[in-house]
């Protein structure tokens, strides 16, 4: 099984055109790492173009929900092209929604165009997206080794207590965490992909972590452990041998 980092965004840098927008939910809020900040559009039909600046390699995309209120689209297209006119892009293909887990990612063959655009739908009388991942994935096998994880789904509800032992539950929502991530007998190529991934967000920017099911048969549904993280702390590595590494990761859901 692999595991792949979706760490270089390239809508950070991107300029972002929506065909309509409501002015209360702006299309920046695409590119802030609060699950809460929306983008909203004012009809059921709309799309969003993203200029690059340049021609740039993509092999995946990624969506998450608003956590609190779930998927603001019914249906999502991604389209690529060479120039800014959509009467028939190069490339093309739809992106399922997971409603359970609140997650979409694609991956595809490589991609190298300078314009995307994504093509929603929605029966809300408008669409809604929250955050968005457009670029090329750091996959990482571990020389065939494999490694070692930990997961918990964990419950952040704030717990107060009276003077008769009465406790106050508010029910927030639940944060995924990976929890010792090791990654073992990592080859100096290997070692340039966890910083590479690490390089671009540091702890301070989000990425999207994403178990591909296509590449394995070890659970029903990857998109229980797929989303948008941020590192809880540096990478530790560990030099076990002559040019052979061990590497620890934890990370945290964003919300």
């Amino acid at each position: 099984m692999t595991i792949r980092f979706l760490a270089n965004n390239l809508i950070d840098a991107a300029v972002l055109t929506a065909s309509t927008e409501n002015a209360q939910y702006p299309l920046s809020n695409i590119k802030d790492a609060r699950r809460t900040k929306n983008f909203r559009s004012t009809t059921n039909s709309d799309n969003i173009v993203f200029d690059l600046g340049a021609i740039s390699d993509v092999d995946h995309f990624g969506i998450v929900a608003n956590w609190q209120n779930g998927f603001g689209v019914s249906t999502l297209t991604l389209e690529a092209n060479a120039t800014d006119v959509w009467t028939a892009p190069a490339f093309s293909t739809t992106v399922t929604l997971d409603t359970t887990y609140d997650v979409g990612i694609k991956s595809f063959t490589q991609e190298s165009y300078r314009y995307w655009r994504l093509v929603m739908t929605s029966t809300l009388g408008y669409c809604e997206i929250a955050n968005v991942f457009i670029g090329k994935a750091d996959q990482v096998t571990t020389n065939g080794l494999g490694y070692n994880w930990g997961f918990v789904n964990k419950d952040i509800k704030k717990v107060s207590t009276n003077r008769f032992g009465q406790e106050f539950i508010d029910d927030i929502t639940t944060r995924k965490e990976l929890t010792a991530l090791t990654f073992q007998i990592m080859d100096k190529d290997e070692v340039d992909l966890i910083f590479n991934a690490y390089d671009n967000v540091r702890t301070v920017k989000p990425l999207f972590v994403y178990f591909p099911l296509e590449t394995d048969s070890l659970f029903n549904n990857d998109d229980r452990f797929n989303g948008m993280y941020r590192f809880g702390a540096e990478p530790a590595m560990s030099n076990i041998n002559s040019g052979f590494y061990n590497f620890t990761l934890a990370l945290k859901e964003v919300k």
